[in-house]
């Protein structure tokens, strides 16, 4: 006997259930052509592909019957899950466990009821594939029989739309780790250096400004040799989310260096770049790094450099932020040095 026909299995079953994501899913046309396909061959005004929640049947497809909740103690669905295959009754108001189920009956006029399960891989049944019609009648075997292979169909499609989830879900994941830093969380040099130049050929085309702001945290291997290396990847992630959380939506951040990190400032010219800049800085050296029981501080030198239409290359405009960052390095640390535009 199937393992969902016993009460006490009745959790695993609702976890094989949630498992697939298809509760309050979006509607989708591969679903509605089985649920048609099904009312056409059964002969039948209603169909459909019903997912049994622990206290509704939820109705993801169907033929003459609206997509929403039904629950779970006046629906049919739920009597067929604890079937082997199908459950079939002729005439509900003469079937013993159908019969006091009068919700279905009065909102369609249902006479007659026949669902073929749609059971997991792992012997689960979560829910059906049904029709009805408004006269008691029996289903032939073989629409029986086909009824029951499009429930298989249905099923399938549950496993592919699952598969088809995290197949995106994992392609995400990648195309987030190929451009993502993975201890800041920022863009990696690659994406970095890709956006620099797109940015630079916007700015050319619509003549509007663009800056870029390096920053290189001050003392850093300090940091790594008094506290570890752990303690500086700590401080790394922390002055990442900082900048995550400072940025605009236009624009990017990343890291390009050991301890160098970068932001392009799309549509902002010097001296919006040079107060955001300051910003970032009184920022950082306000920030607290909690270090194996230790609180440190660390300050940063920002060079900023700006084109005013875009009319420079990229690997120009990062020289003038690259000296401008060596001039606030030599110039004492802990300082924003800009370069004026062109």
């Amino acid at each position: 006997m199937n393992a969902v026909l016993h009460p006490d299995r009745e959790t695993e079953r609702l976890d094989a259930l949630y498992r697939y994501l298809q509760l309050d899913s979006e509607p989708d046309d591969a679903f509605d052509f089985l649920t048609g396909a099904a009312a056409e061959i059964c002969g039948v005004p209603f169909a459909s592909v019903t997912l049994v929640d622990r206290d509704r049947v939820w109705v993801k497809s169907g033929v003459g019957v609206a997509r929403g909740d039904v629950p779970r103690a006046e629906s049919y669905c739920a009597l067929a899950i604890m079937e082997e295959r199908l459950l079939d009754i002729p005439d509900l108001s003469q079937h013993a466990r159908s019969a006091t189920m009068t919700l279905v009956r009065q909102q369609f006029g249902a006479q007659m009821y026949a669902g073929a399960v749609l059971e997991t891989g792992d012997g689960h049944h979560i829910g059906t594939l049904c029709v009805m019609d408004t006269r008691p009648r029996q289903l032939s075997e073989r629409q029986k029989l086909l009824l029951t292979g499009l429930a298989r169909q249905a099923m399938a499609l549950i496993e592919l739309r699952a598969h088809e989830r995290l197949l995106k879900a994992a392609l995400a994941r990648a195309e987030y780790l190929a451009a993502t830093d993975v201890l800041t969380g920022l863009a990696n040099r690659r994406v970095l250096f890709e956006r620099l130049d797109s940015e630079l050929a916007r700015s050319r085309r619509h003549g509007t400004p663009l800056s870029l702001v390096l920053i290189d945290l001050d003392h850093f291997k300090r940091i790594n040799d008094t506290y570890g290396h752990a303690a500086g990847d700590t401080v790394l992630r922390n002055v990442g989310a900082m900048l995550a959380a400072s940025v605009r939506a236009v624009d990017i951040a990343g890291r390009y260096g050991g301890e160098e990190l970068c932001i392009l400032l799309p549509q902002t010219a010097l001296q919006g770049a040079l107060s955001f800049a300051e910003s970032i800085r009184a920022t950082l050296a306000a920030l607290t790094h909690d270090v194996g029981g230790a609180a440190i501080t660390a300050t940063a030198s920002l060079g900023v450099a700006s084109t005013e239409t875009g009319d420079c290359e990229a690997g120009e405009l990062f020289s003038k932020a690259d000296g401008a960052l060596y001039a606030a390095k030599h110039g004492g640390r802990n300082r924003v040095v800009a370069m004026p535009a062109e």
